[in-house]
């Protein structure tokens, strides 16, 4: 799991912690010294070759098609999490966890978060059954909303968000 750095803005980069196998962690050292790179970069360049070759099935536009990692994870990376996150959900649905589902269906749930015909960032695609989102809203209200779906995670059903206004 990805670790943040306490009091730190925008990362550059994030830290990962592993439970690996010895032998394969002795793996990654000797392929490391091999190539003279950090084993960290060793990891980044397998996982960058691994996207290539895994394929995914991708949504868009009522259309699902099988495309790489690689090009999938291009239309879903945003800089700003609340808009990964909305992509993420949007093209790759399959792939959500279940606190991920229970956000998302929370957004969903919520009126302040449909687009409204006033939207400035509405979403370019739709929901079925649900429309155009705010992606303006979903930004402005992204840590409120995490902190109401963690004290709803124990409820039943989904609780629309309500702003703080």
């Amino acid at each position: 799991m990805a670790k943040n750095k306490p009091s730190q803005g925008a990362r550059k980069t994030e830290t990962l912690t592993l439970r690996l196998d010895p032998k394969v962690k002795f793996m990654i050292e000797v392929i490391s010294r091999i190539k003279r790179q950090s084993i960290t970069g060793v990891v980044e360049a397998a996982i960058e070759d691994l996207v290539f070759d895994l394929d995914v099935p991708f949504h868009d536009g009522g259309n699902t098609e099988v495309w790489s990692v690689s090009n999938a994870l291009t239309e879903v990376w945003s800089t700003d999490e609340s808009e990964r996150f909305i992509n993420l959900c949007y093209h790759l649905p399959n792939l959500l966890t279940y606190e991920e589902q229970r956000i998302w269906e929370t957004i969903k749930a919520s009126p302040v978060f449909l687009d409204k015909g006033a939207a400035k960032i509405g979403t370019h695609w739709q929901i079925e059954g649900v429309g155009h989102l705010d992606r303006g809203y979903i930004r402005m209200f992204w840590s409120n909303l995490l902190e109401h779906v963690e004290a709803n995670k124990e409820s039943r059903t989904i609780v629309p968000f309500e702003p703080p206004f």
